[in-house]
């Protein structure tokens, strides 16, 4: 390796290892980036630390950090937090977006309108009531975190878009959803919710996800108030019952549902699809056919038969392992006593 290369290599172990000898790191926008939205790739910051300063021109207003990862020097633990600090570092943008870099605390600035935190560990967001103002924030995604209540974001009341998939959250505070009066996107998608209150629901709802959830019974729409709701996606939870005429009165714009993998009877299913065809409502084929459940359960007992037929491989090769060890075992029994008479036999020769 030439020296050249050497130095360049040390230097920059060195700036990777800035935030953590109390030394500043400065960066610039990745050349071209700017256009679309300042982006730093190897940005470091933990709060009560030194920390990485973003050079740039006052016209930046969007950041995204940590970004492209092929860039990325340090993969784990590079920004912590984002806070009031790491906020003015970056010369309080209106957005901001940060990915896959294992952050575990979000305090929200008053300022800022969109925040994208996508596939971090995030367990704790801090947006405490502001006296005399509110909250900017308009776009949140929080999916694939670690939250496990939305009490936190409940007076982020401008909020327009709220994307919590993939999140820890099992149970929704009325109140909270309530209070987000501007809200058009929900997405609740893979969380351990066993039942949304619909007269919480805010009215300003356009996109409704509840898919993957552990949602069961019948889908109550009792008390909603859902103008301007279009898309209801109920995909994969155990409902058995729907409402049809009830859910169109609270949603009388709905143009799509999704209902598939869930557990209406035939019957049951047949009724809701006519039901939703003659009002226009676009949805899925969670109708299944006759020969539909039959290769269902064809396909379950073909499993069973394989599982049991790799059951009894495995009994039996730990059958023959086992004799095995056993014989092993009495072989060295007999080794051993057999050589312990042959010495005693020369022994008494000699």
């Amino acid at each position: 390796m030439s020296v050249e290369r050497v130095l360049v290599f040390l230097l920059l172990v060195a700036a990777t290892l800035g935030n953590y000898i109390n030394t500043l790191w400065e960066h610039r926008c990745d050349p071209g980036s700017e256009i679309f939205a300042c982006t730093v790739p190897n940005f470091l910051y933990k709060p009560k630390q030194n920390h990485s300063t973003l050079i740039a021109s006052d016209t930046v207003r969007k950041v995204r950090l940590a970004y492209p990862t092929d860039k990325v020097v340090v993969q784990r633990d590079i920004i912590v937090a984002y806070d009031a600090i790491l906020h003015a570092a970056l010369h309080r943008p209106k957005a901001v977006q940060i990915a896959y870099v294992l952050m575990q605390q979000f305090e929200v600035p008053v300022d800022l309108e969109y925040a994208d935190f996508r596939y971090n560990s995030i367990e704790t967001v801090i947006a405490p009531e502001v006296n005399g103002s509110e909250y900017a924030l308009r776009y949140l995604d929080l999916r694939s975190n670690d939250l496990d209540r939305i009490d936190s974001l409940k007076h982020l009341v401008n909020l327009e878009t709220l994307l919590l998939l993939g999140n820890r959250i099992n149970s929704l505070d009325g109140s909270v959803l309530k209070s987000f009066t501007k809200l058009s996107t929900l997405n609740l998608a893979g969380n351990s919710i066993a039942e949304v209150a619909a007269g919480d629901l805010p009215a300003s709802l356009q996109v409704l996800i509840l898919r993957h959830n552990g949602m069961f019974g019948a889908i109550d729409f009792n008390g909603a108030h859902l103008p301007v709701l279009k898309v209801l996606d109920l995909y994969n939870n155990l409902f058995s019952e729907l409402d049809v005429d009830l859910l169109l009165s609270a949603a009388p714009k709905l143009e799509g549902i999704r209902l598939d993998s869930n557990y209406f009877s035939t019957e049951d299913a047949k009724a809701i699809a006519e039901r939703l065809t003659l009002a226009g409502v676009a949805h899925d084929q969670f109708l299944k056919h006759d020969h539909e459940d039959s290769d269902e359960v064809d396909n379950f007992y073909r499993t069973q038969e394989k599982l049991k037929m790799q059951e009894h491989i495995i009994s039996g090769m730990l059958a023959v392992i086992n004799v095995c060890v056993i014989g092993w075992g009495f072989y060295q029994v007999y080794k051993s006593r057999n050589g312990a008479a042959t010495g005693r036999e020369n022994c008494s020769s000699a």
